[in-house]
């Protein structure tokens, strides 16, 4: 019994720790641009994108691999996306195309 016991507590204190190193990133939206215009994360963090702007958005990325839509964004809106898998992609905005975003997941 004390090995099931033992072995629950580790697998608990395993799905904390998992946890607790997730992070979001956030991202605003301001004058129709990114803010930061590049970011960088860990697998398993959140990237969330913040519409701070007079004006509704709509980010997507069109990366091999990391492919999202999030759709309209209005003002105020707050939008995330988890990340799972390692590797760069661009994120734009559909309804404004000069507004870009790098992000690399590690």
């Amino acid at each position: 019994m004390m090995g099931k016991v033992a072995l629950g507590g580790a697998v608990a204190l395993a799905a904390m720790v998992g946890t607790a190193w997730a992070a979001e990133i956030v991202v605003e939206q301001q004058n129709k641009a990114f803010t930061p215009t590049s970011a960088s994360a860990q697998v398993g963090d959140t990237l969330t994108f913040t519409n701070g702007d007079l004006y509704t958005h709509n980010m997507f990325s069109g990366t091999l691999g990391h492919e999202f839509n999030l759709g309209g964004q209005s003002p105020g809106e707050k939008k995330s996306i988890k990340l799972t898998k390692a590797g760069t992609f661009e994120v734009e905005c559909q309804i404004h195309p000069r507004m870009h975003l790098t992000v690399t997941v590690k």
